[in-house]
């Protein structure tokens, strides 16, 4: 009987991990150039018919503020001279075409979105909201590529994020390179890898405790959706493997009050585990652990393991002394 119920909890403790590494993973989407013009090469643009360009000398210069909102221009050189006179003379067409590339940025819908033509010069601004968050103590979190499962680049963009004012850096992607004590470069002297979340942060200028400040807006954005990935995991993963771990705790040991607490303890044990490494959970992380693709997977994996719970609880209830 000894030996029988020793090779069983072999088999529950097997399942347990089987059930860890097939947790399901998502394919990542391809990386995105940081700049709306990062789609601008000879004749692949719509809509309308002009001559074909690429786009050159492009630059980004956002200005960060802490009542929420971004304010982004960006600049590119045409190099076709016929399509800076073309976009020039002609505004709806210059307008449909900048809306076209620039109407939706990180998957956000710009608003005060306008557009001239300097020389051969394309300027695009608009107003980019919900990337900015302020946290208690006055830190301030930028984060436009924090939702995107995989990373943001500059390519051949310049780009320059500028604190609010009074705001000073506190922490940046090793990616970006601060060049002042309120104003970061990317893109510019080789600075040109990818980032993902790329989170960006700020506080008052000679605040005590700046760090401090910056966590704390971090926390207000992520905090809540930190618990969430916690809480998903502890139903969808951590409810089975207590149901398993339990039972191979019941043909050891058949003391109910054991086998409750280690069925309680493994989903909160794993939602803590998870919260904790996945902090701070962006979007990025919530988007490819619960899309819908890895909820068709995952939904299956829980309940087999969950119905060899059951099966291992009904073994040890027909082995009970």
């Amino acid at each position: 009987m000894v030996c029988r119920r020793r090779a069983l909890l072999c088999c529950v403790l097997l399942v347990a991990g089987l059930a860890v590494v097939a947790t399901p993973t998502v394919a990542r989407p391809p990386p995105q150039p940081v700049s709306g013009f990062g789609g601008f090469d000879g004749g692949t643009y719509a809509p309308g018919e002009y001559p074909p360009s690429d786009a050159t000398n492009v630059s980004v210069d956002v200005a960060v503020h802490a009542n929420g909102t971004s304010v982004w221009t960006e600049r590119a050189t045409l190099t076709n001279s016929d399509t800076a006179a073309a976009f020039r003379s002609n505004d709806s067409l210059r307008r449909a075409v900048v809306a076209h590339w620039f109407d939706d940025r990180f998957d956000r819908e710009t608003t005060h979105l306008a557009s001239r033509v300097a020389n051969d010069t394309l300027v695009v601004t608009y107003r980019l909201g919900g990337v900015v968050t302020r946290g208690v103590g006055g830190g301030v979190l930028f984060a436009p590529f924090a939702d995107y499962r995989n990373d943001y680049y500059p390519g051949a963009a310049d780009v320059t994020i500028h604190a609010p004012e009074g705001y000073r850096v506190v922490s940046h992607p090793d990616e970006m390179r601060a060049v002042e004590r309120d104003t970061l470069r990317w893109g510019a002297d080789g600075h040109s890898a990818g980032v993902s979340p790329g989170l960006v942060t700020f506080a008052p200028a000679g605040a005590a405790l700046p760090s401090a400040r910056a966590d704390l807006a971090v926390l207000a954005a992520y905090g809540p959706a930190t618990v969430g990935v916690g809480l998903a995991w502890a139903l969808l993963f951590g409810l089975p493997l207590g149901l398993v771990l339990s039972g191979g705790v019941r043909l050891v040991r058949d003391d109910r009050r054991t086998v409750r607490r280690v069925a309680l303890a493994t989903p909160l044990l794993v939602g803590l585990v998870v919260a904790v490494a996945q902090y701070p959970a962006t979007g990025s992380t919530t988007g490819g652990a619960f899309g819908r693709v890895a909820f068709s997977l995952g939904v299956p994996v829980a309940l087999v393991v969950a119905l060899l719970g059951l099966g291992i609880h009904g073994v040890a209830r027909r082995h009970a002394p």
